[in-house]
């Protein structure tokens, strides 16, 4: 997303880039119990611990997605620029998981197998992309192509091995569904030109956003049996759905009629609500779990974009930063462990995980010591570059879940 404005609300396309970068074996680390004294009080009220993961050498990374074993795929930059998708797990620390064949790759999901979905180059200097699975043992494999197009990209994966994505040609793009050994299925619009499909559960209920014929998107729910539901907005013109539960609970964020952003809960029941705004700011929920904890996070006047938890008990709770001004939460499990970035205190953007102090006893292992990762870190601005200049070679074809939290464009 963005650094310090928030996701482009009119973004049509994402990637879930958030890397857990690893130490590197020369570096000087620190045990995991050092947390910045600047987060200790917002570490204490939220009842949250931080934790930096690290880089792969580059200038940033993010946590993209969390799955039930409390691994994390997301996305890093090496020292040569190049953004890789990664997978990193609790006491082994981040697998680089290469690329196609080009020279950039990136991650949007991982189910409970441990299988990655992202989109990578498949050569140097060439414009065609393609979606991949990644399995343990079995590496990286691209996924095909609706008919005619040369490119494509998967968001989510579920736990039956399901997808969904996107393929095109030029600008041309449409979302597609696909079960194991099936063909690539179509999904419809809303009544516009393209549908981005974002999420999918193991009720093979698919979630994102679509198209309407006057220029407006809104929220949607895809099912086989009833096909593509508009869920409206909260008032506005335009909203999004992220992620659904897989008790079918939705979570995504709309325009009101004021002009403003809340984050909402759909539910078959009760339909779209809001859950508000957080201190009065634009607020955007990207996760939900079947207990209905949310994370996201919010952008402030001063410009700040801090990291949120919300429960239906405790409403909004911010989240410790590792002593810089941006944060967001991207993912949470059904263990309440969140991974998304968040900045320290000279601006340099780090993959994290936020345990909850009653959480699972996860083996972080030793984090990195930001005294030593200055040389490397490059400041917010220049991870940002970093990330954009990549967004931008991939175009549209950026999971949503990336470009629209980097606020780059990918024109």
């Amino acid at each position: 997303m963005r650094r310090r404005s928030t996701r482009c609300f009119l973004l049509a396309l994402l990637t879930t880039a958030g890397a857990l970068a690893c130490r590197e074996a020369t570096q000087p680390s620190e045990p995991v119990g050092s947390v910045l004294p600047t987060a200790a009080a917002t570490q204490a009220a939220s009842g949250f611990r931080v934790h930096n993961l690290g880089m792969l050498g580059g200038t940033f990374s993010y946590g993209v997605v969390i799955n039930e074993r409390n691994e994390v795929a997301g996305v890093a930059d090496l020292p040569s620029g190049e953004s890789r998708a990664f997978l990193w797990r609790p006491g082994k620390g981040i697998k680089n998981l290469g690329t196609l064949g080009g020279a950039n790759s990136f991650t949007n999901s991982i189910n409970d197998r441990g299988e990655v979905a992202g989109v990578s180059e498949i050569r140097p200097g060439s414009p065609v992309l393609r979606g991949f699975i990644w399995r343990p043992g079995r590496g990286m494999h691209r996924i095909g192509l609706l008919k005619g197009d040369e490119s494509s990209s998967v968001h989510s994966i579920n736990n039956r091995g399901e997808i969904v994505g996107n393929s095109s040609i030029g600008e041309d793009f449409k979302a597609f569904f696909q079960a194991p050994g099936g063909p690539m299925r179509r999904l419809p619009t809303l009544g516009g030109p393209t549908t981005t499909a974002i999420d999918i559960n193991d009720r093979t209920e698919v979630v994102g956003w679509s198209d309407l014929d006057d220029g407006r998107h809104h929220a949607f729910l895809w099912t086989a049996r009833r096909g593509m539901e508009d869920l409206g907005t909260l008032g506005g013109a335009n909203s999004k759905a992220w992620t659904v539960s897989q008790t079918g609970q939705i979570v995504g964020y709309s325009e009101t009629a004021a002009g403003t952003v809340e984050s909402f809960i759909w539910t078959r029941a009760k339909g779209m609500q809001s859950i508000g705004m957080w201190k009065g700011a634009n607020t955007f929920a990207f996760s939900i779990n079947t207990h209905r904890g949310v994370t996201g996070a919010s952008d402030f006047a001063d410009g700040t974009t801090l990291p949120f938890v919300w429960t239906p008990a405790a409403r909004f709770r911010a989240l410790p930063t590792l002593g810089g001004d941006y944060g967001q939460g991207f993912y949470l499990n059904e263990f309440g462990v969140i991974t998304g970035q968040t900045s320290n205190a000279r601006g340099g953007l780090r993959a994290a995980i936020w345990i909850p102090e009653a959480g699972p006893l996860l083996a972080i292992g030793q984090e990195p010591h930001e005294e030593m990762e200055s040389a490397a870190e490059g400041a917010f601005i220049n991870g940002r570059s970093s990330a954009c200049a990549a967004a931008r070679g991939l175009g549209r074809h950026l999971s949503p879940r990336l470009s629209t939290r980097l606020g780059c464009t990918t024109e």
